[in-house]
């Protein structure tokens, strides 16, 4: 079976239409899939342009000299039938390499019915891990495609059971970790454009990568700001030493990687905070879409604390301290006055040396 043909049965499974472009981002292959949901004839589909079919990615560096940021992911593309239903998609676009013959492939899922790509990634999740051993060289990019729209514990929790694919959730004990940039508006105001994604997503990664390290469940991106819960679903004892080890790890990181960048271009410096208390814990949203997540006063005040912290600082609630067993040294600050607070919340700076 060719990589292409490889590719075919697998979006063909899953119900998701292709389309293969060539350097100049023109139409060179597409699935039936394709030419059926947008509602265009296939003779006039070959050889157009990528926004030219969807003007929705005009900005996002496919006009620039330089390769665009990919993956690129839109979701709520809606398009109408001669017979004037609307449907809609998530478009997502993703560089290709040497087995399929193209620059960039667009992969449209269509969401209209309720539930339905979600539901049907975990039921394929097995199937397409056999497949992924067989094509080692495609590795990465049905990895990609399973992973895209959860964090891989969750992932793995919910084809374990551990975690039920529908809306709701239970009530536990976590810690719930923001880190967010400080002055990301002023900063971007002086960078390119086409610089400005792939300058967020280098530090994003890097403060994924230090919290995912610890064991901290990544579930929302929030624009420059990074949400993690530890103790969601499998049991961490200790999950709020872990997650002032992750908070601790992405300041370091995040300063060694300050040091090396380019001289005269500014990066991005995070202020992170950490709440630990009672939860709900699960999926929240709609029936076609869902987002793990912890919700109620713990994550509320988590995001709060995060709003006051300088960057390169931690700093952590009482109940969050409570719990570190006197692992780390910490500050006492002056207690904060929260909105819909009655009484001041009581706060800490955690204290630790960013060159290690």
């Amino acid at each position: 079976m060719s990589n292409l043909q490889f590719w075919r049965s697998i979006l063909r499974e899953l119900k998701v239409a292709y389309a293969l472009f060539d350097a100049d981002y023109r139409l060179m292959e597409h699935d039936t899939f394709f030419e059926a949901w947008l509602a265009i004839p296939r003779r006039n589909l070959r050889g157009r342009h990528l926004l030219d079919l969807f003007p929705e990615l005009t900005g996002q560096g496919l006009d620039a000299v330089a390769p665009p940021p990919f993956p690129i992911h839109l979701e709520n593309i809606s398009r109408s039938t001669p017979a004037g239903e609307v449907r809609y998609f998530m478009l997502t676009a993703i560089s290709c390499d040497q087995y399929l013959d193209a620059t960039a492939m667009v992969l449209l899922t269509d969401v209209t019915e309720p539930g339905k790509y979600i539901q049907e990634l975990i039921q394929r999740h097995n199937e397409l891990r056999v497949l992924k051993e067989q094509l080692s060289g495609l590795n990465q990019k049905l990895d990609f495609l399973l992973r895209h729209y959860l964090p891989p514990d969750v992932a793995e929790a919910l084809v374990a059971g551990k975690v039920r694919p529908e809306l709701g959730g239970e009530l536990r004990e976590v810690t719930v970790l923001f880190a967010d940039a400080r002055d990301f508006t002023a900063i971007v105001a002086n960078l390119p454009p086409e610089r400005v994604m792939t300058v967020l997503n280098e530090h994003l990664s890097i403060v994924v990568d230090a919290i995912s390290a610890h064991g901290g469940t990544v579930n929302q991106f929030q624009g420059d700001s990074v949400m993690a819960i530890f103790n969601p679903h499998a049991d961490q004892p200790d999950h709020a030493i872990r997650a002032v080890q992750a908070g601790i790890s992405v300041q370091q990181a995040l300063f060694r990687y300050h040091r090396q960048r380019r001289k005269g271009e500014r990066g991005f410096h995070f202020g992170i905070g950490i709440n630990t208390g009672l939860a709900i814990v699960g999926n929240s949203g709609a029936q076609w879409r869902y987002t793990y997540t912890a919700i109620g006063d713990t994550t509320n005040i988590a995001a709060r604390i995060t709003a006051a912290v300088p960057a390169y600082e931690i700093w952590i609630s009482q109940a969050t301290c409570e719990q570190l067993d006197g692992k780390f040294n910490v500050v006492p600050l002056t207690p904060m006055q929260f909105k819909g607070k009655k009484n001041p919340t009581e706060l800490f700076r955690v204290s630790f040396d960013l060159q290690l």
